[in-house]
């Protein structure tokens, strides 16, 4: 899921010094070597010169395939396959077009076979390979370093806010004023008062680093539960996820920002009822989950906490999927969707065969 970060300009001009010179290193030690063991030769440039000019581009092409790996994937090659393959392919290529050219040029007893002119293509396109390739792979291995240590910062982070802040005391205010209005239904105070014990369990409990959606789900109903006693018919939320969705593992309180958000900024009060959806499905290696709420989105001021909430869940995002896992939110005719998009592992992306996403869910009459 981590790629390779795309090189900024100065990493685009530091490579291409880099690049010519070691070529320019390559060919000067070539002519030096000709002239040494064949002082006769007619025309050093050509025999050194056109593999080297050649070996120029192919490197450049395969620096841009190991940048644009989604063009190896659609060829069905991996990063390994080209770092070993590349170079070899390269020499055949470069042997079969360069040594045509020149064979005919120099004194027959001077030309080199072309057993020995892919001997030394390959040494020369290995040698390269080995140096950027390796390069490479270091630095993606430190900044993948990088990332696990932000990545378990910021859960220590998101941990300690969890245990600190995630129980809202406007929640547990409404929450305890909604069990003392249902005094006179004994049934209505138990469910609520069960619903809320096992809402806090789950906001308490030691999370781990990924959780089954189904945890998430499962406390979002109580949650929604609890709600719904207080808004009454004010209020209309429902929930579509499949059983099989639900056992992806995903990071842990990762949709309840949203629902809140939707239940604080959603209009409950004189207007028609609040109506929230949630609702997630697969396409081929995406997850996406959707709340959806009527109403109309106002962008936050980064200040407030909605925009600090949703920049540290695009963060997380981030960390866990790398640059394909987003959030977004957006007006869509008197609703408000966010939408959460995460790639998949393909032991989880959707069967072949199976008909999603499920069809648009509408506002109730």
């Amino acid at each position: 899921m981590n790629r390779p970060p795309h090189p900024s300009q100065a990493d685009r001009l530091l490579f291409w010094a880099v690049h010519t010179a070691f070529w320019l290193v390559m060919l000067g030690a070539g002519m030096i070597v000709a002239q040494a063991f064949a002082p006769s030769l007619p025309n050093p440039a050509l025999l050194v010169g056109a593999p080297v000019a050649a070996c120029f581009a192919m490197t450049a092409a395969l620096r841009w395939l190991f940048i644009h790996d989604h063009a190896l994937r659609r060829m069905g090659i991996s990063k390994a396959g080209m770092m070993i393959g590349g170079p070899l392919a390269g020499a055949v290529v470069i042997t079969l077009l360069v040594g045509g050219l020149d064979a005919g040029r120099v004194e027959p007893s001077l030309r080199i076979g072309l057993a020995a002119r892919f001997v030394l293509n390959a040494a020369l396109l290995a040698t390269w390979s080995a140096l950027y390739f390796g390069s490479q792979l270091l630095r993606e291995r430190q900044l993948t370093e990088m990332r696990a240590l932000e990545a378990e910062s910021l859960a220590c982070r998101n941990e300690l806010r969890h245990l600190q802040g995630q129980i809202s005391p406007h929640f547990l205010f409404n929450a305890l004023n909604t069990i003392l209005a249902c005094k006179n239904d004994p049934d209505a105070i138990e469910s609520v008062t069960q619903s809320l014990a096992k809402y806090l369990r789950f906001l308490l409990r030691p999370s781990a680093t990924l959780e089954p959606l189904s945890q998430e789900i499962d406390a979002l109903e109580e949650y929604l539960t609890i709600q719904s006693f207080r808004f009454g018919d004010r209020l209309n939320c429902r929930i579509d996820c499949d059983l099989d969705i639900r056992r992806i593992p995903v990071l842990p309180v990762m949709v309840q920002p949203l629902v809140e958000n939707a239940l604080k900024h959603g209009t409950v009060n004189d207007g028609p009822p609040l109506q929230v959806i949630i609702r997630a499905w697969r396409e081929k290696d995406r997850l996406f989950i959707e709340v959806a709420n009527t109403g109309s989105w106002a962008t936050p001021d980064p200040a407030t906490s909605i925009g600090t909430g949703l920049h540290t869940l695009q963060r997380r995002l981030e960390l866990f999927g790398g640059p394909e896992a987003t959030v977004t939110i957006r007006d869509d005719g008197g609703w408000v969707r966010a939408l959460l998009t995460l790639p998949l592992a393909k032991e989880y992306a959707a069967p072949a065969g199976v008909a999603e996403p499920p069809s648009r869910l509408e506002p109730t009459k």
